[in-house]
């Protein structure tokens, strides 16, 4: 019994005399951090300069013809990303300047030239060089021949009778009477007209200007004036007028001037 309290009371005081040993334990200091080194300022970054502008080239042409002559005067259009136009000199040349780089479409019109077109490339920093012959355009077609002039067909008058008489006794039938002027229609016939006719009295300046006219003197004198000039007339004489041929016929004597007039190239009024 008195052993067992002993052994309590040792283990009493063993655990008192550990907690009293922790509790007044001065715990360690702790280790301090080492400073870290302020990071150093960012330096300023210069901008990148800009890319440089793309290198300019050019084109120079001569265009020749089939002979290796200079042709001046050719319109030359170059389309692309540089378009230019302009033309020939005295020497076939054309230079252009300042243009981008690629490919362009060339065209060339020259007079009396069959124009022509062609692919061009143009490389940076560079001129380049072309040689264009043209060849010449054939000769315009001949203008057309005017058409022949439109064949007009004749008017021709209606066919008349045949006819068989004496002059001589149609006149005598048409003495009667001192008209100045008589007609009796002898025969009227296509474009043929003929009549009697019987003159007392100068008749006056005339002209048919659509059918040709003949004059036969049956009996009687008289005188035809053509271009101001009298030219006599008795039994027998015959006169032949172009149409618009000016004309008069003039009475001479006391008989009746009797003439067979007969018109041709006017259709008949009345065929007979």
């Amino acid at each position: 019994m008195h052993n067992r309290i002993m052994r309590t009371l040792f283990w009493l005081s063993l655990a008192v005399l550990v907690a009293a040993t922790s509790f007044g334990q001065t715990p360690a200091p702790a280790q301090a951090t080492p400073a870290q080194p302020a990071p150093a300022p960012r330096r300023a970054v210069a901008p990148a300069p800009p890319p440089p502008p793309p290198a300019r080239a050019g084109i120079a042409i001569t265009v020749t013809d089939a002979h290796g002559i200079p042709v001046p005067g050719v319109h030359v259009d170059i389309s692309g990303g540089s378009d230019r136009n302009g033309e020939t000199d005295a020497s076939g040349q054309v230079n252009f300047v300042g243009m981008q780089a690629g490919t362009y479409r060339a065209r060339f019109d020259g007079a009396k030239m069959i124009p022509f077109e062609r692919e061009v490339i143009v490389r940076a920093g560079q001129p380049t060089a072309i040689d264009v012959t043209l060849n010449p355009a054939p000769p315009p077609p001949a203008a057309p021949k005017p058409p022949p002039p439109a064949v007009v067909a004749p008017v021709i008058g209606r066919p008349g009778m045949p006819q068989v008489l004496s002059i001589i006794d149609l006149a005598e039938k048409q003495l009667s009477g001192n008209q100045a002027r008589k007609e009796t229609l002898v025969s009227c016939s296509g474009n043929t007209r003929t009549t009697l006719v019987l003159l007392n009295q100068d008749q006056p300046e005339r002209l048919y200007d659509g059918a040709e006219v003949e004059y036969y003197v049956v009996a009687g004198q008289g005188a035809v004036r053509l271009n101001g000039r009298d030219n006599a007339l008795a039994a027998g004489s015959y006169i032949s007028l172009p149409r618009n041929t000016s004309h008069s016929i003039a009475h001479r004597g006391n008989r009746p001037l009797i003439l067979l007039a007969v018109l041709s190239g006017s259709p008949c009024e009345q065929e007979k």
